[in-house]
C-alpha cells in the first residue's frame, strides 16, 4: 500500500464518500467539517440534489454515479436503495492520498485500491441490523403509489437480498483501514455486527456559532421536543406526560407520525396545552432552545444526539431517556446539565418532570459541557487521526 510524505494536512487530497445528498441533517454537518479539515477534497456520492448542493457545498467538486440520471430520486428513494451497492462499488479513486467515507448505509461499499480507507460510521445500517430502530417500518406509513413501492422494497429487504447485503456490509467494514465510530454506543454495534474494533470521535456540533448568536434568555414555563415526529423517537411519551401533569409542551419538527400524534393530543384533551410548531429554521430552533425550561429527549438507543448538545450550548438542560449517545454528552453530576428517566414509560418520564426544577441547572455549566463536542475539536482530532493513518505502513 503506497504512502506519501505529508506536509500540512490541509494539502492532503481526500476523496470523501457520502450517502446521497438531498437534505440537511447531522451527516451533512459532519461532511461540512470534514471539508473544513481537508479543504483539498472532492465528494463522491451515488446522487445529489443540485439545488441543495449549490446552497450548501457550492465550491466543492462532486462526483456522482449512474444514479444521478434516474428520475424522481427523492420520491423513490426506498426503491433506489436497491441500486446503491453497485453505485458505490463503481467509483475509482486515482491521484488521491486517502478515502474517507461517511456511512449510514452503503457509502463504505467503495473499494479503493492501493490507498487507505477510513470509514466514519454513523451507525451500521439499521434497516439491515436494527429494524426496530429504522424510520421506515411499515407500508401503512404511506398511501397510494408510494405504499405499493414500499411493499416492493420490503419484499426485497425481507428476502435473500437482505442476507447478501448483510454479507457485503460486513465485508466492506472489514476491508476498511480504520473505522471511526461517532459514539461508544456505535462502537459497540460495530464490534457486534462486524467484529471490527473502532475508535471514537464524536460528531461536530456548531457550539461556537450557537453561543455567539444567542444570549441565554430568561427561561419560560414550557418544555420543548425538537426532532423528527416518528414512533421510535418517543414523542408520545412527552405528550402523555406533559398532558398528565398539565405542563405546556411545544413540539418542533415533522415526520410520518404527525397525524397519530395530533390524534393523541386531541384524545388527551390537551390541544391548548401542547402545540405543534412544524418545521423550524435554525434561527427559530436556537431561539426555542434558549427560551425553553428544558429539552425533552425521549429517544431510545440514539446514535449520538446532536440536539441535546445544542440545547446545552444554548444554556438549557436536557431531560433524556437513560440510553444511547446521550449518556456520553449529558452530565447528571458536576457540571449538572440534565437528568435521565430510567424506564421507557410515561410513568418514568412523568416522575422526572414532576420533580424538575430549573434553578438546579446553571446555564454556564450547560455551555461548558457542550464545548467538549465543538466542531473545532472534531476538526483537530480528525486531522491528527488521518495523519497517523497515512504515516503507518
Amino acid at each position: 500500500m503506497k504512502t506519501k510524505p505529508q506536509g500540512r494536512m490541509y494539502d492532503t487530497k481526500v476523496a470523501i464518500v457520502c450517502e446521497p445528498l438531498f437534505k440537511k441533517g447531522g451527516a451533512e454537518t459532519h461532511l461540512k467539517y470534514i471539508l473544513e479539515a481537508f479543504p483539498n477534497s472532492e465528494i463522491f456520492t451515488a446522487y445529489y440534489d443540485e439545488n441543495f448542493v449549490k446552497e450548501n457545498f457550492p465550491d466543492v467538486k462532486i462526483h456522482h454515479s449512474f444514479m444521478q440520471y434516474l428520475p424522481k430520486k427523492e420520491y423513490l428513494r426506498e426503491l433506489y436503495l436497491l441500486f446503491q451497492p453497485v453505485a458505490y462499488k463503481s467509483f475509482k479513486f486515482k491521484s488521491y492520498d486517502i478515502v474517507i467515507s461517511l456511512s449510514i448505509a452503503f457509502a463504505k461499499f467503495v473499494n479503493p485500491k492501493d490507498i487507505k480507507h477510513i470509514d466514519i460510521c454513523m451507525s451500521p445500517p439499521k434497516f439491515l441490523w436494527q429494524k426496530e430502530g429504522r424510520t421506515l417500518q411499515s407500508a401503512n406509513q404511506y398511501t397510494g403509489f408510494k405504499k405499493k413501492l414500499f411493499q416492493f422494497y420490503s419484499f426485497f429487504v425481507g428476502s435473500s437480498l437482505e442476507k447478501k447485503w448483510q454479507k457485503w456490509d460486513i465485508q466492506a467494514a472489514q476491508k476498511c483501514t480504520k473505522i471511526i465510530a461517532i459514539s461508544e454506543v456505535v462502537k459497540k454495534r460495530i464490534k457486534k455486527y462486524y467484529n471490527v474494533n473502532s475508535d471514537v470521535i464524536h460528531p461536530p456540533v456548531e457550539v461556537s456559532s450557537i453561543k455567539k448568536s444567542r444570549k441565554v434568555n430568561r427561561k419560560e414555563n414550557w418544555f420543548l421536543y425538537l426532532g423528527r415526529i416518528e414512533t421510535y423517537k418517543g414523542v408520545h411519551l412527552a405528550i402523555q406526560s406533559c398532558a398528565k401533569l398539565g405542563l405546556p409542551l411545544k413540539i418542533a419538527g415533522v415526520g410520518s407520525n404527525m397525524e397519530a400524534m395530533n390524534s393523541l393530543v386531541k384524545e388527551l384533551n390537551a390541544k391548548g396545552l401542547i402545540k405543534f410548531l412544524g418545521q423550524v429554521s435554525d434561527d427559530e430552533k436556537f431561539d426555542l432552545l434558549s427560551r425553553t425550561k428544558a429539552l425533552i429527549f425521549p429517544v431510545k438507543d440514539e446514535d449520538f444526539g446532536i440536539v441535546p448538545v445544542e440545547a446545552n450550548a444554548s444554556g438549557t438542560p436536557v431531560i433524556a431517556y437513560r440510553e444511547g449517545g446521550v449518556l456520553e454528552t449529558i452530565s447528571e453530576k458536576n457540571p449538572k446539565t440534565g437528568v435521565f428517566f430510567d424506564e421507557y414509560t410515561e410513568e418514568s418520564l412523568t416522575k422526572v418532570l414532576k420533580g424538575f426544577k430549573s434553578e438546579n441547572y446553571n446555564p454556564d455549566n450547560c455551555k461548558k459541557q457542550a464545548e467538549n463536542f465543538a466542531s473545532e475539536i472534531f476538526v483537530y482530532k480528525l486531522q491528527n487521526y488521518v495523519k497517523d493513518a497515512l504515516q503507518k505502513n
